[in-house]
């Protein structure tokens, strides 16, 4: 039991310091514990709810790629560069600079480092809903070596590149490959992805 003095202000001085030693121990306790939760950027739930019906119903036995299924190369690389995203998710303007478009890395749930699917919802002017475009595919192991992240054109391309490659988008969809030493940049339909080694 604490034994107040007979001091109006001794005793305020204490309860207000009990108040602010458990308002301190609250407050960066609730900080700490924050720190080390782990977002979970890499659900389907981060995703318009289109998307994740259309990944359930069409590629229900797989999953988008995670920190956890990258090869400790891959990892090293991926850290770095984009630390609070997800390796298998990039959104961007990859096709047109009004709308945004989803990428995902999907790998097969359990095996992760089996293969992949590299695809791309975008929704196009006008109409709704998103169309989907399987953009690569790997039917081997290797796939914990790659991730996927968005990027500016203006990385890749300047102005005449740009022109000569028709690449009008703001963003492109670079797809890392920890473990090939080449660099190839593709253009489909108005779509920049650059396939490439991490350094």
């Amino acid at each position: 039991m604490i034994h107040i003095d007979a001091n109006p202000m001794s005793a305020l001085r204490i309860v207000f310091s009990a108040m602010l030693l458990l308002l301190s121990v609250l407050f960066f306790g609730h900080g700490a514990a924050r720190a080390n939760e782990k977002p979970e950027l890499c659900k389907p739930e981060s995703l318009p709810s289109e998307i994740q019906n259309r990944l359930k119903e069409e590629y229900g036995s797989w999953k988008i790629q995670e920190p956890t299924d990258l090869s400790q190369r891959a990892r090293e690389a991926w850290e770095p560069e984009k630390p609070l995203t997800c390796p298998g998710i990039a959104v961007g303007h990859f096709e047109s600079a009004n709308s945004l478009s989803h990428a995902v890395l999907l790998v097969p749930t359990g095996h992760p480092d089996e293969g992949y699917r590299f695809l791309v919802f975008s929704q196009k002017l006008g109409q709704p809903g998103y169309e989907v475009r399987v953009l690569d595919k790997l039917d081997e192991k290797g796939a914990a070596n790659y991730y996927i992240q968005s990027t500016p054109i203006s990385k890749f391309f300047d102005e005449a590149s740009r022109k000569k490659f028709q690449a009008h988008t703001k963003d492109g969809i670079l797809l890392t490959d920890s473990g090939e030493n080449e660099l190839a940049l593709r253009c489909t339909s108005g779509l920049v992805v650059a396939t490439g080694m991490s350094r």
